[in-house]
């Protein structure tokens, strides 16, 4: 819980600097449970496949927007048992300077066993996702649906860049350029769209959507040599200074298109987004590092000596992602069972791989007095390979809350906790 609070208060230092369907971040809203062309819980349905706007608005209604349709805070941790505390007890050790001998090859002995673990699985990762208020914005008229969405995502990630432990009996301490890697995006977007039925055979009908999507990216990166880390500040401390050093922003534009065909008991749609594959730069580390001073130059160099391992200048590029997914209603309309599944793999802003496989169950009550549920799964093909459980929540048909969290755990101070832990809360309304 405590890691989870901090979550959210980083979450929130990412937003002051500037749900977005880039992927690896959170998805808004409903969506973070309901996982396919199950009808429309929320607007929010419409930002994933531009084809669903027309069911994201209700028929009888000719406007819809959000009030604060969402802002959800989620973390991801690494495979590796304490790895924050193994990390805060490092920094501890690297600022002591009255390490006896043998106290110092214990040290080293401890920590040069799990440096490598450290390094290969171990990571901190945040990401959080607003709508900007009052969006998104959906107006149904004679040519189709047409939709305005206006919001920001964040995500930053903490890693370990591992180099071995040494006793220095001079000064009585233990040394190491051993580093935190930190990787930090910020996209702000704005996006318009545009949907409508195209057919309309006897059976059902095929609906087409577009939306054209302008993206400001704010990357950034930064080596922090854990020598250079104060004593009083942790992991947490460590990933909050440093995920806007050497920021650089990039814009570009990119096109999604979809597609649903819409029976009366069961849909299927496809997603084709970010066809135009757009690049976003990151703030270059490593170089120039004789121009800088201080804990600033020292980390400069820290980069370039790992700089066989990592990056130092680098792009991000926004993948083309092909998605399918389905729903079968029953219930008269009022239960649905959804899937969707992602076709590809793709990167996300800091590195990671996904590739995510959903399903759901949904119910809606039809009433104010009890609220509408969902209930997912999904889980991801590519990369870390975590999976997670949701259930979500809309109440008096205006006000969501989803949480998800991971099935598989790590321990943390002698306590089993899940790896990934997310939650959304949101407010719209339809005219």
């Amino acid at each position: 819980m405590k890691s989870f609070v901090v979550t959210a208060a980083i979450g929130a230092a990412l937003f002051s600097c500037a749900s977005f369907a880039a992927p690896g971040f959170l998805d808004a809203g409903p969506n973070l449970s309901d996982n396919g062309a199950s009808g429309a819980w929320t607007s929010l349905y419409a930002t994933r496949n531009p084809a669903g706007a027309e069911f994201a608005i209700a028929p009888d209604s000719t406007f819809r927007m959000g009030i604060l349709s969402s802002f959800g805070v989620g973390m991801e941790v690494g495979p590796v048992d304490n790895f924050a505390d193994e990390i805060d007890d490092l920094i501890d050790e690297l600022d002591r300077d009255d390490i006896s001998l043998s106290e110092g090859n214990a040290l080293v002995g401890r920590f040069n066993g799990i440096l490598d673990p450290l390094s290969r699985d171990g990571y901190v990762k945040v990401q959080a996702g607003v709508q900007v208020p009052l969006f998104p914005m959906l107006y149904r008229s004679e040519l189709g649906v047409f939709t305005a969405d206006a919001n920001i995502s964040a995500q930053a990630r903490l890693g370990f860049l591992d180099s071995p432990l040494t006793y220095n009996a001079v000064s009585e301490e233990v040394e190491t350029a051993s580093a935190a890697y930190v990787k930090a995006g910020q996209i702000d977007e704005i996006a318009i769209g545009f949907s409508r039925p195209v057919w309309k055979p006897s059976a059902g009908q095929l609906i087409v959507g577009g939306n054209v999507r302008y993206l400001q990216a704010t990357l950034s990166k930064q080596v922090v040599a854990l020598d250079a880390v104060e004593d009083d500040e942790d992991v947490e401390d460590i990933l909050e200074d440093s995920y806007d050093a050497n920021e650089r922003k990039s814009s570009n534009v990119t096109l999604d298109v979809g597609a649903i065909f819409d029976f009366s008991n069961y849909r299927v749609g496809m997603t084709l987004a970010n066809l135009t594959e757009p690049e976003f730069e990151y703030g270059a580390i490593g170089t120039n590092c004789g121009a800088l001073s201080g804990s600033a130059q020292y980390n400069c160099y820290t980069a370039a000596f790992y700089g066989d391992r990592i990056a130092l200048n680098e792009t991000w590029t926004l993948e083309r992602l092909a998605t399918l997914e389905g729903a079968m209603f029953f219930a008269s309309g009022a239960g649905s069972l959804a899937a969707s599944v992602d076709l590809n793999d793709v990167h996300d802003p800091v590195g990671d791989l996904n590739q995510n496989m959903k399903v759901a169950l949904g119910y809606k009550t039809q009433t104010n007095w009890l609220p509408d549920l969902r209930l997912g799964y999904r889980k991801n093909l590519a990369g870390t390979e975590l999976s997670s459980a949701s259930v979500g929540f809309t109440f008096f048909g205006a006000v969501h809350f989803d949480v998800a969290c991971g099935l598989e755990s790590t321990d943390i101070d002698g306590s089993s906790v899940p790896r990934t832990l997310a939650f959304n809360l949101g407010f719209e309304m339809s005219y």
